[in-house]
């Protein structure tokens, strides 16, 4: 037990637990931007149909997917809450004196130097995502079983319709881009897989996939951005927005027939009383 606190409170430990956090996050993100490749879709019917069907299928099992949420909450938190600790740890080693080289002469790339800053601008980005697309315009579909859900697809071309975000998202990405390349490299370091041999060639993958997910999402957003004053979009918006009094009939419809199945199985003060009587 005490090689456990020892290993969490070393700085070894720490940039080991957070590397193994951002593997986690690049995973999810890689994962997030291919499920994202189904915008690219020039038929916006049939984009509005698999995304949408995409979302439901993430968002079905609500136990589930708050599990996942919850889970990736806490990696985002360590993730950050480490790489902050590590930083002013170096920082208060360092004291007030700096260093006699100048490492900024050396062979570090300008995404090393910018690591925690790309980072906390990361953070200020995934604030503005969740907000403006979990909590973003609610629209309406109806998908091919007839049920009335939330159309993600249009809340997220909505959001991209303003040409402001969407250049923020642009920028952004070459944070992330930035931040990826640096890190996956690190995180080998970290766990000790350094080796001469294959440095480059990790720095190489590192490098391909940080392009591929940047500009991935680059051009998801550019394409969305593009798309989302096309008149085919404005009429799917005024379907979404017909939907709205059938929605409301079929959720009125619901709630009653949930107070009337509650009615049946919880008995009145009456009935308890007359049975207890009895």
């Amino acid at each position: 037990m005490q090689w456990i606190i020892k290993y969490l409170t070393s700085s070894i430990g720490k940039k080991q637990i957070m590397g193994a956090c951002g593997a986690c996050i690049a995973l999810f993100i890689l994962g997030h931007m291919a499920g994202n490749l189904q915008l690219l879709n020039p038929d916006q019917e049939a984009a509005q149909a698999s995304y949408n069907a995409y979302t439901q299928l993430l968002t079905g099992a609500t136990p589930f997917i708050y599990f996942i949420e919850i889970g990736l909450i806490a990696i985002f938190a360590i993730h950050i809450g480490l790489a902050i600790k590590l930083k002013l740890e170096n920082k208060s080693a360092r004291g007030n004196e700096g260093y006699e080289v100048n490492a900024r002469k050396g062979s570090k790339s300008f995404a090393t130097f910018t690591m925690i800053w790309s980072g906390l601008f990361i953070v200020g980005f995934m604030i503005q995502h969740l907000s403006t697309l979990k909590f973003g315009e609610h629209y309406l579909y109806m998908n091919a079983d007839g049920e009335i859900v939330r159309d993600m697809w249009l809340t997220t071309i909505d959001m991209f319709a303003n040409p402001f975000w969407t250049v923020f998202y642009l920028v952004s990405m070459f944070a992330i881009g930035m931040h990826l390349f640096h890190a996956i490299s690190s995180a080998f370091q970290t766990m000790g897989l350094a080796h001469q041999k294959w440095t480059p060639i990790i720095d190489m993958v590192g490098l391909i996939y940080s392009i591929v997910v940047a500009l991935g999402f680059a051009v998801e957003a550019a394409f969305s951005c593009y798309i989302a004053h096309q008149p085919e979009v404005d009429a799917l918006r005024a379907k979404s927005h017909d939907l709205q009094p059938q929605f409301d009939q079929q959720k009125k419809a619901a709630d009653e027939a949930a107070a009337k199945k509650t009615s049946c199985v919880i008995p009145s003060i009456g009935e308890v009383i007359i049975s207890t009587n009895v």
